[in-house]
């Protein structure tokens, strides 16, 4: 892939990809773009909302039908499903940890295999563990088969 950036000083960005055909890298390319204009519609303890960019997010659960967004910062709560940010922003590293959790795959620290599952150490102090289930789909998706 070849990238130019061409600082003409238009008033606006243009991205113009050309491409001898469509194939998975540019559409990962276009969902990374337009992903990245998306916002995430929260709302904090005083029912505020609040716009995040997908990228502050460093994990997200759902507890007792409700989904809880951790940010370094701050805790929200969003009307979004698990499944829903994951299919939403999966190609910026939201990723299924487990039944209840996704994390942002970009926000992990550090990785330890435990016994078949996944132990992920967040920037928020807290450690995530990565399902059965879902550990063998994380290792191939950092491309670790054999090692985590």
């Amino acid at each position: 892939m070849k990238i130019t950036v061409d600082q003409t000083g238009g008033e606006e960005v243009e991205v113009i990809l050309r491409c001898r055909e469509v194939d998975e890298e540019v559409l990962r390319l276009l969902a990374l773009l337009r992903s990245g204009l998306q916002r995430l519609c929260v709302w904090d303890e005083r029912r505020q909302t609040v716009l995040l960019n997908p990228a502050e997010v460093v994990w997200c659960e759902t507890v007792e039908d409700h989904t809880f967004v951790y940010t370094d910062q701050a805790l929200y709560q969003t009307g979004l499903s698990l499944g829903e940010l994951e299919s939403r922003w999966g190609d910026l590293g939201f990723f299924r940890a487990g039944k209840s959790a996704v994390v942002n795959l970009h926000q992990i620290r550090s990785l330890k295999s435990c016994g078949g599952r996944i132990e992920a150490a967040l920037p928020t102090g807290e450690r995530l563990m990565v399902s059965r289930h879902y550990a063998p789909l994380l290792r191939q998706r950092l491309g670790q088969e054999g090692s985590v």
